[in-house]
């Protein structure tokens, strides 16, 4: 069951003995966490009938004792297990009668932030009808535009794909982190609208002219000048522009280039992009930097950027982040 269905049931007041929440990306468990706190019990009822834990302190035992007792004044007692993923499996086990037989007035809600163990996920799994169990996957970095894209259009704000691009290359992989900053945007953008880069800039702070996708789309393009110059501003702006958040998305994209300079003289664009696991649209950004990189300056690049990552973690390298941006730079567009 996907997360906006369990909150569909939930909005139309059909709740499930047991929510297991599980998997690698943190955001979605807690939003489900979140939602059931706030809508199985009214207000005045939660102060005596609903609970939190943190897995750090939880007994399974004393907590199924707990999970059999009746609510006071309430239909439902709710209990919510947290950071479930410090419990070790046999603790799990405990669980496993009250499963097949859950008080139908308790409520359990277990959010387990990893991945899930086949030990775990089998004591689970047995009762279909009585768990709900919910996989929270980690989004990858190829997916987040499309990700952010189609959450500001549930909130009815259109984002094109190079801001979606920007965006996400900006704050990385943290999605709650993505969210608090669209969340910025939303307030000063109206329903109905389009965010622009001078949105942007001023709600979470992206350089309009210099940012992640203005520096790789300098360096595809050999424009030497502009690049350095954009390197100069990430030097200058580290604790806005970290090398870290650089050198993935570089990786990135050289990474997909060496595939389109395998294929694409033997497939279709299509065949090539599904390959590459990219839209067909960004293909002529390829077709660019091909103009100017073949496969083996490809291979430097690659290999500059390896070098360069372990650098900025202190391998062979005393110098400062925005020291080892600036020669980076450099000795990219100079392959």
């Amino acid at each position: 069951m996907k997360y906006t269905e369990i909150i569909k049931e939930v909005n139309k007041k059909v709740f499930r003995p047991v929510y297991f929440l599980y998997g690698e990306e943190p955001y979605f468990i807690d939003v489900v966490t979140d939602h059931l706190a706030e809508s199985i019990l009214e207000p005045s009822e939660r102060e005596f009938n609903q609970t939190m834990i943190y897995g750090r302190d939880a007994n399974l035992g004393e907590l199924v004792s707990t999970l059999k007792c009746f609510p006071m004044m309430s239909n439902y007692q709710v209990i919510i297990l947290k950071e479930a993923q410090a419990l070790d499996d046999k603790s799990y086990e405990l669980l496993s009668s009250y499963l097949a037989n859950p008080q139908p007035s308790s409520i359990l809600v277990i959010g387990y932030k990893k991945k899930i163990t086949k030990k775990v996920e089998n004591i689970f799994s047995k009762h279909p009808a009585n768990v709900i169990m919910f996989d929270s996957p980690k989004i990858s970095d190829d997916k987040l535009p499309d990700w952010i894209i189609t959450y500001l259009a549930e909130h009815k704000i259109t984002c094109s794909v190079k801001i979606a691009q920007i965006i996400s290359g900006f704050l990385g992989n943290d999605l709650s982190k993505i969210v608090n900053e669209l969340s910025k945007l939303m307030i000063n953008v109206p329903a109905g609208s389009a965010i622009t880069m001078d949105d942007v800039e001023a709600n979470i702070g992206i350089s309009k002219k210099f940012n992640v996708f203005e520096f790789q789309t300098a360096i595809v393009n050999h424009e030497t000048t502009r690049a350095l110059e954009i390197a100069t501003y990430f030097a200058a702006n580290t604790r806005d522009v970290s090398i870290f958040a650089i050198i993935p998305i570089l990786y990135s994209f050289f990474e997909k280039l060496f595939i389109y300079l395998q294929l694409i003289n033997s497939k279709s664009p299509d065949a090539v992009a599904a390959e590459m696991k990219v839209k067909p649209y960004f293909m002529s950004n390829y077709a660019k930097a091909a103009k100017f990189y073949n496969m083996k300056r490809v291979l430097d690049v690659i290999k500059i950027l390896r070098t360069y990552d372990l650098k900025a973690k202190g391998v062979d390298s005393t110098s400062s982040e925005g020291e080892l941006i600036r020669e980076m730079t450099y000795k990219i567009i100079h392959v």
